[in-house]
């Protein structure tokens, strides 16, 4: 079979068959022409982002038990109220303006409804809160709002959020006289979906006014339930949201099993599809929020099969990065061990059990293996888009994942000091030695690490918005000297 040699004067030559090389040539085109772009990632040559968003911080403050997030994730930030400007903020129900919403009690909060609470008083409110939590103009992180007391589709607010029909039905009937029980249906309907829709865009449109250059999203949004499927805005897309920021949380239950898989498969494509459906001239970027637990045993952390089934999956199938969220539980709980001591009774109190769960797990399994998909996304991105885009898996349901070789390099833990660790990625040579890799060209490619960079394709970033003036920025304004160079080598062998 035909060769090609990768790589040029400053790297080592690596042989590849010409076959994979065609069909990647092939593909790249494809790929990059026969969709949208991508929007530049918050952190440059940063292609798949490692976010941070729950309270580690009450670790530290109560317990001393401190854990390095600066090295692990790129941008973080704790969901406390009491933070502020920090690069990954979340808004709840009660940090931004006045949302309308039951308790569940059934008391209503800022009248209860979004059509029947001010929406003036709640932006002026909203724009309040935006400074105060996001106070650099400049703010460059990722934004998420986080309201989950109704869902502006009307059908889905069932079970517990009934109320919010069963409001607005009340509401109308003391608008209207001599009404059908149909007709206070529609017309309670058309009117909630309507405020629900113009607060939620309103608001998001505040904050994107505020901080441009911030990645605004709600949180769970696109959320698929494969409810009225066939329906254009069934996902209850926001086309004002900057980005995506879907939920997977995965059960317990299917502990490794490939329901983990297809389920988080799933709602990842739902998510990348929608968001290919604005007006801008890329993709949204999706951000996945994931647990380190399983939604029903949340201090059960994710096994190294089922962090593939979330991160690596993300990765593979062009998320812009992922988001780990976690609530007090992870640091509220206590370890009780009761002794006997002399015919007495001792209980002892261990509250800071869970926070040293929380640290040797971001220590070890789940640390290495953010190293692991960030570093293989950046060096994969270096190899196929010349670092201008992020790899994609070609075929969505193949198991081919933005992996480091395991036979090449080596992820070792290494403590610098008793609150301070570090992960460092070892190069395995020809001779069985490990030396730490060269920072600036990240790996010596190996002929299994470029076949597996081969499974995927390259989706570009939009690196200039000169279409929304002129018409004429994309594409092929990705074409670099360089990126010429390397494909007319490709094309002599093929």
């Amino acid at each position: 079979m035909p060769v090609v040699l990768l790589g040029g004067a400053s790297s080592s030559h690596h042989v590849v068959p010409v076959a994979l090389t065609c069909s990647w040539v092939l593909l790249l085109f494809h790929a990059t022409f026969g969709q949208k772009p991508a929007k530049l990632p918050l952190i440059s040559r940063k292609p798949f982002i490692a976010a941070w968003n729950a309270p580690l911080d009450l670790c530290a403050m109560k317990y001393n038990i401190t854990t390095n997030l600066d090295h692990l994730f790129h941008i973080h930030g704790s969901p406390r109220a009491n933070w502020t400007g920090q690069n990954v903020t979340i808004f709840y129900a009660n940090r931004l303006g006045y949302y309308p919403y039951y308790t569940l009690q059934g008391a209503a909060v800022h009248g209860g409804l979004p059509q029947n609470c001010s929406l003036d008083l709640h932006l002026f409110k909203a724009y309040q809160d935006i400074n105060h939590f996001i106070p650099a103009e400049d703010f460059r992180g990722l934004a998420v709002i986080d309201w989950e007391f109704w869902r502006p589709q009307w059908s889905r607010n069932w079970y517990r959020k009934d109320i919010y029909r069963q409001k607005s039905k009340e509401l109308t009937e003391k608008a209207y006289i001599n009404v059908t029980a149909a007709q206070v249906e529609e017309l309670a309907q058309r009117r909630f979906e309507k405020s629900a829709r113009l607060f939620m865009q309103r608001t998001i449109q505040l904050g994107t006014q505020l901080r441009p250059n911030g990645h605004w999203g709600f949180y769970l949004y696109p959320d698929c339930h494969n409810y009225n499927l066939h329906e254009q805005n069934y996902t209850g897309f926001c086309p004002l949201s900057t980005a995506l920021v879907p939920s997977v949380a995965i059960s317990k239950s299917h502990t490794n099993s490939v329901i983990n898989l297809h389920f988080s498969q799933h709602r990842i494509q739902e998510a990348l599809r929608v968001s290919s459906l604005t007006s801008k001239d890329y993709d949204l970027p999706t951000y996945v929020y994931l647990r380190l637990g399983y939604r029903d045993e949340a201090l059960s952390f994710l096994t190294t099969k089922d962090l593939i089934h979330t991160i690596g999956e993300s990765a593979a199938l062009g998320a812009a990065g992922f988001v780990i969220w976690g609530d007090l539980n992870l640091t509220s709980s206590r370890k009780t061990i009761c002794l006997s001591i002399f015919s007495n009774c001792v209980c002892l109190l261990f509250p800071q059990d869970n926070c040293t769960k929380v640290k040797s797990f971001l220590s070890h399994r789940l640390g290495q293996y953010i190293i692991n998909v960030t570093r293989a996304a950046e060096v994969c991105s270096d190899f196929l888009c010349q670092g201008n885009g992020r790899c994609v898996r070609r075929d969505p349901h193949a198991p081919h994942y933005l992996h480091l070789s395991a036979d090449s390099y080596h992820i070792q833990y290494v403590p610098v000091s008793c609150t301070y660790c570090i992960f460092i990625i070892l190069n395995v040579t020809k001779h069985g030695k490990m030396t730490i890799t060269d920072e600036k060209r990240y790996l010596n490619l190996n002929a299994l690490q470029v076949k597996t960079f081969l499974q995927h394709t390259c989706r570009f970033f939009l690196l200039c918005t000169q279409r929304e003036v002129q018409g004429n920025c994309w594409p092929p304004w990705w074409i670099t000297t360089e990126t010429t160079s390397t494909l007319q080598t490709y094309e002599q062998h093929i």
